[in-house]
């Protein structure tokens, strides 16, 4: 794999395993729990996070295979691209961002279905990476709802600091659930 794809898939494993950490040893019912009628329970980020992944695989497979038909060239550079998006601080959690209906997760989706998804979705993503080495994925754009034009590597870069993203509201949404009164039971 090109060193700037393999470094992005590093950032990629370890925003994953940031992730997975995050909702660790956490039983099913407070996974399903909402904080508000409103918010999303960690079952439903999870969901979330999965439909981005597989939309950015699927973008990452069909654009990277345009551009070979169409004799893109090869990667020349290996200068990283981590840093690209950070003037859009995408990973601040400070202000709301509505999804566009085409992720937006199952509603009270079962938490166990959810983490097999984003794990299938994840295999698809690295299928993706793997029909995309070589190419200049700098020169291909496409436009993120959110974000304006990215290129393919900052649509990678985008879905690893979305990912810290909706970590850190997984932590919140958990702080606030555990933070619950619990009802009293008579003995």
């Amino acid at each position: 794999m090109h060193a700037r794809l393999a470094e992005i898939m590093d950032y990629l494993e370890q925003k994953r395993e940031q992730l997975l950490q995050s909702f660790a040893g956490v039983s099913p019912e407070p996974m399903r729990r909402r904080v508000t009628d409103e918010a999303w329970s960690v079952a439903e980020i999870i969901d979330h996070l999965r439909l981005v992944e597989s939309s950015v695989a699927q973008l990452l497979s069909k654009r990277a295979h345009d551009a070979r038909a169409h004799g893109v060239g090869e990667e020349r550079s290996t200068e990283s691209v981590l840093n690209s998006l950070d003037h859009l601080a995408i990973e601040a959690d400070n202000t709301f961002i509505e999804a566009p209906s085409i992720v937006r997760p199952r509603p009270y989706v079962d938490s166990a279905n959810a983490i097999i998804g984003l794990d299938e979705s994840r295999k698809a993503l690295r299928a993706a990476a793997v029909s995309a080495t070589g190419l200049a994925l700098g020169e291909i754009k496409h436009k993120n709802y959110a974000f304006g034009e990215l290129d393919l590597y900052q649509w990678l870069v985008f879905l690893g600091q979305h990912e810290g993203r909706h970590t850190r509201q997984i932590q919140r949404t958990l702080t606030a659930i555990r933070a619950e009164p619990r009802p009293l039971t008579h003995r």
